[in-house]
Order: C-alpha cells, then sequence, then structure tokens
C-alpha cells in the first residue's frame, strides 16, 4: 500500500462522513429547532404556572377559632 492508496482510504472515509452529515443535518436541525421552541414555551408559560400556584395556595383560618397557634 502506497501513500495514494492510503490518501484515497482516508478521502473515501471523509466524504462517506461527510455525506452521512449532510443526509442526516435535516434531522438534527429539527430536533434542536424543537429543543429550541419547547424552552421558549416554557418561559412563556412560566408567569401563568407562578399565577396558578398563588391562586391555588389559599391561607386557611384555624379549625379551632383561635388566632395562636398551639
Amino acid at each position: 500500500m502506497d501513500s495514494g492508496d492510503l490518501l484515497a482510504l482516508v478521502a473515501g472515509y471523509l466524504a462517506a462522513a461527510i455525506g452521512v452529515f449532510l443526509l442526516y443535518s435535516p434531522v438534527l436541525v429539527l430536533v434542536l429547532a424543537l429543543l429550541v421552541s419547547a424552552g421558549l414555551l416554557q418561559l412563556l408559560a412560566w408567569p401563568v404556572l407562578i399565577l396558578i400556584r398563588r391562586l391555588r395556595r389559599k391561607h386557611r383560618p384555624p379549625e379551632d377559632g383561635s388566632l395562636l397557634p398551639p
């Protein structure tokens, strides 16, 4: 095996790696876009979730009618 054969072998592997990357690049872009959009939706929903938690948390009066805790 001379240097020309090794160079052709390395070039073939690089071409195959670049081809696989280009083949799957739309899938990678879609996954990244979904992650970014999920993060943005979570940031947009955060104030609403805090408001719902505050509305659900109610202060209950003491059951025995006293103002001092036991």
